[in-house]
């Protein structure tokens, strides 16, 4: 996918935002079964949206796992902290927007957690990849029981 295909101005709307998010946290429920800590949350957007991280989805599922994707694709921590720092303004209109909404909510641990049934299924191609990559990526880093680990495997600092 290049950025031609999906319009920046859509790729920074809270809303879709919070839909990458959303996907993010599925994922991460359905393996960790339990809600988001924040820390984590820095990470969908950045990788997701960077269009020239896709191809490192490309022949993975969710057996792949985050250590074994990291592996194969060593470019992800290239320069991964100005990814960050290029996303995080969107990160908190996004939480809002979805928790306004009831597109997810913050559980008693203070971990954010999809709402069920909260969001249609999207049959567009383009934006069903961002969305399977998304849940894909959230499998992968609630099959780490660590944020530390996470962070440290990323090349990242707490």
């Amino acid at each position: 996918m290049n950025r031609t295909s999906i319009d920046i101005f859509a790729e920074t709307n809270p809303a879709f935002c919070s839909l990458i998010i959303f996907n993010f946290c599925k994922g991460y429920l359905k393996e960790a079964k339990c809600g988001v800590s924040f820390p984590l949350l820095i990470l969908p957007l950045a990788i997701i949206l960077s269009n020239d991280l896709a191809k490192s989805f490309d022949g993975t599922n969710v057996r792949t796992g985050f250590f074994r994707w990291v592996e194969n694709n060593p470019e992800i921590i290239i320069d991964l902290t100005i990814r960050i720092n290029e996303y995080n303004e969107l990160l908190k209109p996004a939480i809002e927007f979805g928790v306004f909404k009831r597109i997810f909510q913050i559980n008693s641990s203070g971990g954010l957690i999809p709402v069920d049934n909260s969001v249609k299924k999207c049959n567009k191609t383009e934006l069903e990849n961002l969305f399977k990559r998304s849940y894909r990526f959230g499998n992968w880093i609630g099959q780490v029981s660590s944020t530390k680990t996470i962070y440290n495997h990323l090349g990242l600092q707490l």
